[in-house]
């Protein structure tokens, strides 16, 4: 019975020896399996890693060339700027920028890789660049001279042989195709789907930076076209300026807002007509030095402008001593006593500068003759074989006997015509210098000195 004992502890032994052996080769063989599930989870890791790097490097390089690509304005530099920035991202031998003219409807490039700088022209229906411009679809070739889309013209003009080709379109911000761009000659293997996608990413920087190019262009071409007309207005602003000192002034604004009346008939109109000059002023300037004499009618004839200016005269014609006034807004009677009240600061002012400015020949003297009436009021053109001149003017014999009526005053007193005295008579301080003969005028004529108005 012992011995029964004996052998049935032994035969449990020997089972647990035996489970423990396998459960022993067991835990062995999952650790070799663990060991292999480690190795191969560590390298499929470190290619996950690899492959993350790698997007995020091509990101990277993406992100950088659109920014080169788009930070360029001037068109000639950013054709080169895009086919060597393309060429490296794509690593390809060759890319082309074809842009659509459409003028002539043909498709241009000024600059392809390897190239001089030379325009290339094809038709915008031609070629794999004509059928993506057309349909505004993506095209990819790994063996182009297979493809009847394929145009081989350029490559016999250049003498260079294209194997594979990508071609993807240009769309602008409107949606609509403006040109294409092309990568050729991939330079390991053939160009794949994923090839396409980065070249469809690259091409929208592109169309942007060539839509910015071409506004940047416009907006060079119309700012140096502004400058010009800016300095042609200043230029013409600056003859204009010197010319109205020549001209008078309602001749220049009736110029301005309606130049085409310049040249239209004279226009009957009551006027009053002031005529100045300088007594002696012959002699004067025969007997002393020309620069004195020049600052003698120029300080005088400044003053005596200020005083037409303000009473709404417009000088008509200068001489070197005198001036014709024209007075005709408004009234006949309102225009006359304009006049004579201009001329009345007139004599006070010559009065002030001659007490302020003695002169070698002693005081300066004037004639001063005012007449009112109907006359003839517009340009008049005078022609010849050297050429045209315009003047003008108040025409009649109310113009003239304001002439003669100025001659016959003497030591800046201020005579008057008929007409005007009419118009004054009951305002004015007066003498009556009697019925005068004038040149040319048959009966004698009334004339009056005017010396203060009420």
């Amino acid at each position: 019975m012992e011995e029964n004992s004996q052998k049935q502890i032994k035969g449990m032994v020997d089972q647990v020896e035996l489970i423990d052996n396998r459960m022993q080769r067991q835990l062995e063989s999952m650790a070799v399996l663990d060991q292999q599930y480690i190795a191969e989870r560590c390298i499929g890791r470190r290619k996950e890693d690899g492959l993350v790097r790698d997007k995020i490097d091509q990101y990277d390089q993406f992100f950088n060339v659109g920014r080169t690509i788009t930070s360029e304005m001037n068109m000639d530099v950013l054709f080169d700027v895009i086919m060597d920035q393309t060429n490296q991202i794509m690593s390809t031998q060759r890319s082309t920028v074809f842009l659509y003219d459409e003028t002539p409807q043909e498709l241009w490039s000024l600059v392809a890789t390897s190239m001089k700088k030379n325009e290339i022209r094809i038709p915008a229906d031609h070629g794999v660049a004509g059928w993506v411009f057309q349909s505004s679809h993506p095209l990819l070739l790994n063996d182009a001279y297979n493809d009847p889309r394929f145009y081989s013209g350029v490559d016999k003009a250049t003498g260079f042989r294209t194997k594979n080709i990508l071609c993807v379109p240009l769309i602008n911000r409107k949606g609509q195709s403006i040109g294409v761009i092309q990568v050729i000659n991939k330079n390991l293997g053939n160009f794949t789907d994923a090839d396409r996608k980065l070249l469809t990413s690259i091409s929208h920087y592109v169309a942007i930076a060539l839509e910015n190019s071409k506004l940047y262009e416009e907006v060079k071409s119309y700012s140096e076209e502004l400058k010009s007309t800016l300095i042609r207005i200043e230029t013409i602003e600056k003859v204009k300026s010197q010319l109205m000192k020549f001209v008078p002034s309602c001749v220049a604004k009736l110029a301005e807002h309606n130049s085409d009346e310049l040249a239209g008939k004279k226009i009957p109109m009551d006027v009053t007509i002031l005529f100045i000059d300088i007594q002696g002023f012959s002699k004067i300037t025969e007997e002393f030095d020309q620069t004195l004499v020049n600052d003698m009618v120029e300080s005088h004839f400044s003053s005596y402008l200020e005083c037409i200016n303000r009473h709404g005269g417009e000088v008509n014609e200068t001489s070197g001593d005198g001036l014709m006034v024209i007075f005709k807004d408004g009234s006949l009677e309102s225009h006359a006593r304009q006049a004579v009240a201009a001329g009345l600061e007139i004599v006070f002012e010559n009065c002030r500068l001659n007490y302020e400015r003695l002169y070698p020949w002693g005081e300066v003297k004037l004639h001063l003759g005012v007449n009112s009436g109907g006359a003839w009021v517009g340009s008049t053109k005078m022609k010849s074989f050297t050429g045209e001149r315009w003047t003008y003017t108040a025409s009649g014999l109310v113009t003239i006997l304001a002439a003669r009526i100025a001659a016959l005053s003497r030591a800046s007193q201020l005579f008057v015509g008929l007409e005007t005295f009419k118009c004054i008579e009951y305002d004015s301080d007066y003498e009556f210098i009697g019925l005068q003969e004038v040149k040319n005028v048959k009966k004698p004529i009334p004339v009056y000195w005017v010396k203060h108005l009420k």
